[in-house]
C-alpha cells in the first residue's frame, strides 16, 4: 500500500505499508531517498528488511555508497528485473540501525529500528511464563531446540498438486512428469504447473506458516518478475478464546486451495486462534509480522484480505479499527462487534445464572434452587433476551468460555509450563492470573495489589427493562432479577453490589480499539456471511446489525458492509466477491478518498441478501420477508434497555423515576426495592457512556500501558 494514499483517505491515520496498493504517479526525485518496504522503519524485525533506494535521473550509481552503521552493504543493492533498485538488507542489531546512501552532491539517511523475530515489536512486556511447544508442531514437524523465545529454524518445503487433488512432495532434482502436476490459472491469467512453496517459522513466539504459488526453475526473490504469486494475501483467523501461556501450533495452509491456485500467497499464525491465546494485540502484531516475511521473501504486497468467523470476525474488526492498512478485505461468519462485548456478556451469563438459580458447576454456581419467579426457560427469556426456541442456550452453550476469561481460580484453560506459577487467591496469591483483563495487562497496566483492572459495568443498568415496559415481565420479575443480580469482583466471583470499572480500564477500552467503533470499518470491505441466522447459541445474529449501526453512527454509511443470509439458499462465493470488489477499489486511480472508491466500486452482484432454495435471491431483503421469514433475538444488555451499537460499557445515569414506566404500577414495597437496587439512578441510554472517546491507531505498547501513538511512518531524510 502506498501510505500516502492510505493517510489521506483516511484523514490523517498512521498505518503501515502493508494494504491497497492504489498506484501514485512515481514521482521523479531530485535527492536520493530510502524506503523501508517491508514494514514501517521503525516495526522491523528478525534482522533484515527490504529497501528500495530511488536516486536521481541520470545519477551515476558507480560512484553510490551504501553504508549500515558505517560498514558498505551496497553489495546487496543492485537494479532489479521489476526495474528498481532494492536490497535485502541484513545483519540489523535489535534497536536502532542507521542506512545511508550517497552520491556525490548529497544523500539519504533512514534510521531502521530493529527487533527481535520472537517479539515484541508493538504490544509491549511479553506474558511470562512461557512454554515453548515447537515440538508439538506437526505437518511439518520443527527442528531443533527453540531459543528462549521458542525460535528455531525454519522449514521450507514443495509441494505439486497431483490429479487426485492432492499436494504431494516435490522435488526439484527429481520432478514428476508434467502430466502428473495439474495446471492452475490465476486470477491474472497465467497458466501454471500448480506447485506451491510452504514455509514453516516462528515469530512472536508463535508459529507462522505461509504457502504460495512459485516456479521453483526462477528465482524466488522479492524482486522477481517471473514468479505466478500475484502479490495478493489472504489470512485465516480462528475463534474461540483460551488464556494460554504456552506456544501455539499453527494449521495447515495448504487446504486454501482456491486461493493459492489464484495466486494468492496464504499465510496464518498460531497466534492469530484466540483458542490459542486470547490476545487481540498478539494476533495483530502477529498478523504484521507475518506480512513483513511475506513481503521479505516474495516482494510487496497489493492487498490482503481477511477471513474468520467468531473470535475471527473479532480479531478482523479490531485490527482494522486499531491497526488499519493491515486488512483491506475482510470475510466474516458467526460475526461478534468485537471482544470486550463478549467479556461484558459473559459477566452477566454468570449474574444471571445465579440470579435465575441455575447451577453451573464450572462457575462455581452450585448449590442453587430455581427462582420460583423464574420456573422454566420461557420466563427466563424475558431477560436473557435471546431465541424463544430455546433460550437458556445463548448462555449456557458458552460457561466453559465465561470461565476461562473472567474466574481467576479457574481450572479451565490457563496451559502453560509446568510448575505452581498460575495465581490461586490462597495457596499462591503473588502467581499468573488466567482472567482476560491480566492477560492484556501490557494494555490496562495493573494495579498495587498485583491485578490487572477492569472495565466490566452493570451500575444502573435494569435487566428485562423493556420486557418490563412490553408488559410481559411482571414488575416482581423486574424488582426480583434486578436485586438479586450483584456483580463480579476482580476475581471473577460473586459480589451482592452492582460491579464498577476502572476508570483506567475503561479509558484504556474506548482508546485502544476494544469497544470498536466502526470508524475502521469505512477503510475496508466486508462481507458478513450470516449462516448461522436461526441460531440459539452464544453466536446470536443480531451482532452483524449492531455492528453495522456503529458504522452508520461513526461513518454515516456502511458503504463497505455487505450481509449475506443463506437461507436454504446458495450464496456467492465470499472470497471471490471481496477480492473482485478490492480489484476495482484498487483499479480506481482517482484521487477520490478511499471510503468513496469502496462504495462506488462495488460490484453489482455483491449486495445484501437472501438467498433461498431453487437460486431465488432477495436483494436487500435481509429478513426473506414473504419468502422464508426471520428474526433476530437480542441479548440481556440490549433487553436492559442498552443502545442498539451495543457498546456503552458504563452509562450515565438518570434518577430513579416512575413517569420512566409508564403503565407499570409498582407497590410501595417494589419501589423502595428498586430504590435500593440503583441508589445512585439508573441508566441513561440516550446519552454517550461514561468514558466514550475515539480509539486512536497504532498504539504501540513499548512504553507502558495504555499505548503511545506511533506517528507518521519514519521516512528518509537528506544528508549532505
Amino acid at each position: 500500500m502506498d501510505i500516502r494514499l492510505f493517510l489521506k483517505a483516511a484523514g490523517g491515520l498512521t498505518g503501515v505499508a502493508a494494504g491497497l496498493a492504489l498506484a501514485l504517479p512515481a514521482a521523479a526525485v531530485t535527492a536520493p531517498e530510502i524506503h523501508v518496504l517491508s514494514n514501517r522503519a521503525d516495526l522491523v524485525a528478525g534482522g533484515d528488511a527490504l529497501v528500495e533506494i530511488k536516486w536521481p535521473a541520470g545519477a551515476n550509481l558507480a560512484l553510490a555508497k551504501i553504508a549500515l552503521d558505517g560498514a558498505n552493504v551496497k553489495s546487496a543493492f543492485a537494479m532489479r528485473p521489476n526495474g528498481r533498485y532494492m536490497g535485502l538488507v541484513s545483519g540489523l542489531k535489535v534497536g536502532n540501525n542507521v542506512l545511508t546512501a550517497r552520491i556525490p552532491g548529497g544523500g539519504a539517511q533512514i534510521t531502521i529500528k530493529n527487533h527481535p523475530i520472537g517479539g515484541p515489536v508493538i504490544s509491549g512486556p511479553q506474558l511470562e511464563p512461557w512454554l515453548c511447544r515447537t515440538g508439538n508442531q506437526g505437518n511439518p514437524s520443527l527442528p531443533g531446540t527453540p531459543d528462549a523465545q521458542c525460535n528455531v529454524p525454519t522449514v521450507v518445503e514443495l509441494f505439486y498438486r497431483n490429479a487426485s487433488n492432492q499436494f504431494v512432495t516435490y522435488n526439484p532434482a527429481s520432478p514428476p512428469a508434467a502430466e502428473q502436476v495439474q495446471q492452475t490459472t490465476t486470477d491474472e491469467g497465467k497458466t501454471v504447473p500448480f506447485i506451491v512453496q510452504r514455509v514453516t517459522g516462528t515469530a512472536n513466539r508463535g508459529i507462522y506458516q505461509i504457502s504460495v504459488l512459485v516456479d521453483p526453475t526462477k528465482p524466488i526473490t522479492p524482486w522477481s518478475t517471473e514468479q505466478p504469486w500475484n502479490r495478493k494475501y489472504y489470512n485465516a483467523f480462528g475463534g474461540a478464546c483460551a488464556i494460554n501461556y504456552q506456544q501455539p501450533t499453527v494449521g495447515n495452509t495448504l487446504t486454501s486451495v482456491t486461493q493459492l491456485g489464484r495466486g494468492f500467497a496464504v499465510g496464518h499464525s498460531s497466534m492469530n486462534t484466540l483458542g490459542n491465546q486470547c490476545s487481540d494485540l498478539l494476533s495483530a502484531e502477529s498478523l504484521m509480522m507475518t506480512k513483513e516475511i511475506v513481503t521479505k521473501r516474495y516482494g510487496e504486497i497489493r492487498y490482503s484480505i481477511g477471513e474468520g468467523g467468531s473470535a475471527g470476525s473479532m480479531q478482523q474488526h479490531f485490527i482494522a479499527e486499531a491497526y488499519p492498512g493491515l486488512l483491506n478485505g475482510l470475510t466474516t461468519s458467526l460475526v461478534y462487534d468485537e471482544h470486550w462485548g463478549q467479556v461484558v456478556g459473559s459477566a452477566d451469563c454468570m449474574l444471571l445464572f445465579r440470579a435465575f438459580g441455575m447451577n453451573q458447576a464450572g462457575l462455581g454456581i452450585t448449590g442453587m434452587t430455581v427462582n420460583p419467579l423464574f420456573p422454566n426457560a420461557a420466563e427466563r427469556q424475558k431477560v436473557w433476551g435471546s431465541n424463544p426456541s430455546n433460550p437458556d442456550n445463548l448462555c449456557g452453550s458458552k460457561a466453559g468460555f465465561i470461565a476461562a476469561e473472567l474466574i481467576a481460580d479457574t481450572t479451565q484453560g490457563c496451559a502453560g509450563p509446568a510448575g505452581n506459577w498460575r495465581w490461586h487467591s490462597v495457596n499462591n496469591p503473588s502467581g499468573t492470573r488466567c482472567t482476560i483483563q491480566d492477560y492484556l495487562k501490557a494494555v490496562f497496566g495493573v494495579g498495587p495489589d498485583g491485578k490487572a483492572p477492569t472495565a466490566l459495568d452493570n451500575v444502573g443498568v435494569q435487566y428485562g427493562l423493556l420486557s418490563l415496559l412490553n408488559g410481559s415481565l411482571t414488575p416482581e420479575q423486574f424488582v426480583d432479577i434486578n436485586h438479586r443480580i450483584g456483580g463480579l469482583t476482580i476475581d471473577g466471583t460473586f459480589q451482592p453490589q452492582r460491579m464498577q470499572a476502572d476508570p483506567s480500564a475503561l479509558n484504556a477500552v474506548h482508546r485502544t480499539g476494544r469497544n470498536v467503533s466502526g470508524r475502521g470499518a469505512a477503510m475496508v470491505v466486508e462481507i458478513d456471511n450470516r449462516s448461522n441466522f436461526t441460531s440459539t447459541d452464544f453466536h446470536p445474529p443480531f451482532h452483524s446489525w449492531t455492528y453495522r449501526a456503529r458504522m452508520d453512527r461513526t461513518n454515516g454509511n456502511h458503504a463497505g458492509h455487505v450481509i449475506w443470509v443463506p437461507n436454504g439458499g446458495q450464496t456467492p462465493n465470499q472470497f471471490l466477491s471481496v477480492d473482485a470488489w478490492l480489484a476495482a477499489v484498487e483499479a480506481d486511480t482517482s484521487s477520490d478518498p478511499l471510503p468513496t472508491k469502496i462504495w462506488r466500486n462495488r460490484p453489482e452482484t455483491v449486495f445484501d441478501a437472501c438467498f433461498r432454495p431453487g437460486g431465488v435471491v432477495l436483494k436487500d431483503n435481509l429478513f426473506c420477508e414473504g419468502n422464508g421469514d426471520w428474526r433476530f433475538y437480542a441479548s440481556p444488555r440490549l433487553t436492559a434497555g442498552w443502545a442498539f451499537t451495543n457498546d456503552t460499557l458504563k452509562c450515565q445515569l438518570k434518577p430513579l423515576a416512575a413517569a420512566d414506566y409508564p403503565g407499570i404500577t409498582f407497590t410501595a414495597e417494589q419501589w423502595a426495592r428498586l430504590q435500593e437496587t440503583f441508589p445512585t439512578g439508573v441508566c441513561d441510554w440516550t446519552k454517550p457512556g461514561v468514558g466514550e472517546q475515539p480509539s486512536i491507531p497504532w498504539l504501540t505498547y513499548a512504553g507502558g500501558p495504555g499505548g503511545q501513538p506511533l506517528g507518521d511512518p519514519p521516512k528518509s531524510t537528506f544528508i549532505p
